[in-house]
Parts: C-alpha cells; structure tokens; sequence
C-alpha cells in the first residue's frame, strides 16, 4: 500500500494540537522538525472531505501552510519512520527502538519499540505522561488493562513493573500486529494479551486492577463508565490523550461516577487524569 506524505509549516507549539487531531483523520505517522511536521497516511484514506477539514484547521493556526509532496511505498515508509525515531529517557525508563544501540543504565526499565505505524513511541506528550505517572501506581501482581494499547509500550511497561497480567486492545489493524511484535521483542508475549477491536474484546465477567488509557477526549468520554464498570474496588484509571481545554467536560462526566480524581498532571496543553474507584 502507498502512503501520501504532508508537510505543514507551522510552529513549533502547535505541533501537538495539530497531531492530535491528524490523528482523528487516521494519519498514522509523523515527524517534528522545527517549524514544520511531516505527516503519513494511507493513500485511500486520504480524500477531498480530509482535505478541506485539514485546510480548515491551517486557518486557525498563524502563519501555517500545507504542502503535499507525494506517494510513497510502504516499504520506504518504514524507512523514513524509523531514522525519525530515536531513543529516549522518560523518568526511570529507556523507550528506544530495537535498531537503536543505546544501552540501559542500571536502574533503569527498558522498553524496547518497534513503532512501524502505530503510536506510542515516547515521543508524543501523552505516552510520556502515562509513562512518567506509572511510577505513581504499585503494579505488583496486579491485572491492567492497556485501552487503545497502539504499540503496546503500557502493558509491557505494567508487566515490567510487576504486574501480572495485562491486557491491551486496540481498533487499528497495524497495531495488533505491531504491538504482540513488540511483546515478543521485549519478552513478555505470555503476559500480554492483545486484542483487535474494541470493548467488545473484554469478556463480561473480565475486571482489572489498573486501567490505563491514552486515546482522545471523544472516545474517553463514551468509555468513562465502560472503564469504571472494569475496574476493581479501589482500582486505578488513568485517562489521557486530552487537552487542558477538556479538562471541565471530563470532570463534568466523572461526577456521577464512583470515582476519585487523585491527580491531574500536565505537559504543555496535555493532561493526565488518575482517578480511583470508590468502594
């Protein structure tokens, strides 16, 4: 399959906002350099209708323009994917690809990934919350639940941290495929269970300790009550992929739910909620 390669020149500050909602027409790559962002999609989803959303999102952001440059093979697609990805350190792991030669210090967690064409790779302000905010949570023998798993980098990083179980499911074809690649490199492939698909995937009588959910305002706010409903008395939910703007609607759906807001914590316009479930 060929991927239609866009450039945009933009600042640098609005290379979040505007990822995040490429990401809701099904981009699946991208690269941030200064003042400008590649973004990759899949040539047959890309049509008139993503064109003229994508031109008026450029009339909101100062100074910004699109260009696109063209077709590319799948196959030189990864290659350009993969030279954009490069190791880094999140507090207390090492998110690197397995090309790359970095090497783990002694106290930290490795975490081998793969990308390909999912998400999930550290670079992206939400994967490093969600990373950052799992040292806040005991994992030790716990069962989790990794909600739009894309990599799969959460529920290896949970199994890393002594959970016992995780289970991560995802809409997106190639993260099925990539994530389980990515459990098998990092050697927790009997630990993880991955799933295509979504709710439908989690078995009635299925609960879990810790749920972990980095996907985006509309889809965290139809599943509130799906993550509530699946997380154990006491349990632990932690929901990102969200802007500061979100931050009333999200509080607006919690107050009937049997939850407690722990923390909320920020990098540049993207929050993180921890919640807890009340007894």
């Amino acid at each position: 399959m060929n991927y239609i390669q866009i450039l945009f020149e933009l600042d640098d500050r609005y290379h979040e906002q505007m990822i995040a909602e490429l990401a809701e027409l099904d981009f699946y790559g991208f690269e941030q350099l200064e003042n400008q962002l590649l973004a990759y999609i899949e040539a047959p989803r890309f049509s008139d209708t993503s064109r003229e959303m994508i031109e008026q999102m450029i009339l909101l952001i100062p100074n910004a323009s699109m260009k696109e440059i063209g077709q590319i093979e799948e196959e030189n697609w990864n290659q350009v994917w993969e030279q954009s990805i490069q190791p880094q350190r999140i507090d207390k792991f090492l998110v690197r690809p397995r090309w790359s030669g970095e090497v783990a210090q002694q106290d930290e967690i490795l975490l081998e990934i793969d990308p390909k064409m999912a998400f999930g790779t550290g670079y992206h302000a939400t994967t490093r919350l969600m990373l950052k905010q799992l040292d806040q949570i005991d994992f030790k023998n716990k069962t989790v639940l990794d909600a739009g798993t894309g990599t799969g980098i959460l529920a290896i990083a949970a199994i890393k941290l002594g959970a016992k179980k995780a289970v991560g499911f995802d809409i997106d074809p190639w993260s099925k495929e990539n994530a389980f690649e990515n459990t098998l490199i990092n050697g927790v492939e009997k630990s993880v269970d991955i799933r295509f698909g979504s709710t439908e995937q989690i078995k009635k009588d299925e609960k879990f300790d810790i749920i972990l959910a980095n996907i985006n305002r509309n889809i965290i706010l139809e599943l509130i009550p799906f993550f509530v409903s699946k997380a154990n008395e006491n349990g632990t939910i932690c929901l990102t992929g969200l802007l500061d703007v979100d931050e009333k609607s999200i509080r607006d759906s919690l107050v009937n739910e049997p939850v407690n807001i722990v923390d909320l914590q920020q990098e540049n316009e993207w929050i993180l909620f921890h919640l807890t479930k009340r007894v």
